[in-house]
């Protein structure tokens, strides 16, 4: 039998009640019993929010003629697919094993429909922050309230787009019809938090507290991290989290910590099998914009090699620096509005940096914060 986590109640607004799916997860629990799978649900933006790890948005601008047609709610469920049911009864990707939450709109017009799919970016750095348009030619960025979207093709080819808000991933797919870009960016501007005060709690958590893969001890998809090749899968099933002092006192690997105020210590976890260790850091100013740190002794799996190779995804500018006293591989997807990665080793470490796309950094800003970076 599965064993579970947590009770969720159903219908009714989510403003007060308890967001116990994420807050209390068990790491052994397993869902193994059919009768324990829930399949994903009817229901409305905010009511979703309780049952979720991330902050729900809902669209406050649609075209003329177009309205909400349906929002579905994949619950957070333990690993695991039970006999007899498939990944499309869970709403599940074929590919894991994992049931994390969802959130998906579909907006409906004359002729001519879309999706909104929300989440939590748990598994990897979100991919130069265009991961559902990977592969576009040369993406295409726009200011979306304090944060950069992005306008493209996804992996069915079909018209799509996206940003990350407050850390939730919102990813739109063009599915019927036409939509013209300028609409595609209004409706990414114009989207907010469906409960805010019951999205408080997410909204302040660490964001390794939130993390499913951590949570639940298993193992995540392999997926590209970025602009440069590079896709390991991060060994989350093994994680330990790190408080800052822990980082200063006795680290598995040095890590490096940026030292102006731009960037404030979201969470970390050492990956003690590894040698690795990961951190998390949000923009003080809008928390959308991150910047992950990633550090590994020589010979672990979880270090990058040196030189690195492209990744099969179009970039402005690929370039070694020198910086830092040695050589720092240097990638953006433009130069502008980013997003921005670097590689390098030091004293017997390599270091992995990626921030995402923003509007208050570039890539001279980017190179002045690698250079800047301190152990702690």
């Amino acid at each position: 039998m599965a064993r579970r986590t947590t009770r969720h109640g159903s219908g009714g607004s989510s403003e007060g009640k308890p967001m116990t799916a994420w807050l209390s997860a068990d790491p052994a629990a397993r869902l193994d019993d059919p009768d324990e799978a829930r399949p994903p649900r009817e229901t409305t933006h905010a009511d979703a929010q309780a049952d979720v790890n991330f902050v729900v948005f809902e669209p406050e601008w649609l075209p003329g003629d177009c309205s909400i047609g349906r929002v579905t709610c994949r619950p957070e469920q333990p690993p695991g697919r039970p006999d007899d049911v498939t990944p499309e009864e869970l709403g599940q990707t074929p590919w894991s094993e994992g049931n994390p939450s969802s959130v998906r709109t579909v907006v409906e017009g004359e002729g001519r429909r879309l999706r909104l799919k929300q989440f939590l970016y748990d598994w990897a750095p979100p991919a130069a922050s265009v991961a559902p348009l990977w592969r576009t030619p040369d993406p295409t960025p726009f200011d979306c309230g304090d944060a950069v979207g992005w306008l493209g093709r996804d992996y069915e080819d079909r018209r799509g787009a996206c940003v990350q808000r407050d850390r939730t991933q919102v990813e739109l797919s063009v599915l019927d019809g036409e939509f013209g870009d300028r609409e595609l960016r209004k409706l990414l501007r114009g989207v907010a938090p469906a409960a805010p005060d019951a999205a408080a709690a997410v909204r302040d958590a660490p964001f390794h507290r939130l993390n499913y893969w951590v949570r639940y001890r298993c193992e995540p998809v392999a997926v590209p991290h970025g602009l440069w090749e590079f896709s390991p899968v991060r060994p989350y099933d093994g994680a330990r989290p790190l408080s800052p002092v822990a980082l200063a006192r006795d680290p598995p690997v040095r890590p490096l910590l940026p030292r102006n105020d731009g960037y404030v210590f979201d969470s970390a976890v050492a990956f003690p099998d590894a040698d690795a260790i990961e951190c998390v850091f949000r923009r003080r100013g809008n928390g959308s914009d991150h910047l992950w740190l990633a550090a590994a002794a020589e010979g672990s799996p979880f270090a990058p090699d040196l030189p690195p190779e492209p990744a099969d995804q179009s970039a402005e500018t690929r370039r070694a620096l020198d910086r830092r006293g040695t050589t720092v591989h240097y990638a953006a997807l433009t130069e502008e509005r980013g997003a921005w990665e670097a590689f390098w080793a030091e004293d017997g470490v390599r270091y992995a940096a990626w921030a995402g796309s923003s509007q208050l950094l570039d890539g001279d800003g980017f190179e002045d914060l690698v250079g800047s970076l301190a152990a702690p």
